[in-house]
């Protein structure tokens, strides 16, 4: 697959976002399926996957120790 660039203009300013395709007729397809498309979330992060699991739990376990109560309190 390929990553294609889309520019649009919203309120007066220039917008960019990029679609994985396997040709740009099928990036130009995929970008008219859009309209269809639900609002699922909001991105938190991104974790590359190259990282593996410690990129994945390090976050979770500073978090984890955030919210213990220290015995000192």
């Amino acid at each position: 697959m390929k990553t294609y660039l889309f520019s649009y203009r919203h309120q007066g300013a220039e917008c960019v976002f990029e679609i994985r395709a396997d040709s740009a007729d099928d990036a130009r397809k995929r970008v008219a399926r859009l309209q269809y498309a639900t609002l699922d979330g909001e991105l938190m992060a991104k974790i590359p996957a190259s990282s593996g699991v410690t990129a994945l739990l390090s976050p979770l376990l500073n978090f984890l120790i955030s919210i213990i109560p220290s015995k000192g309190k």
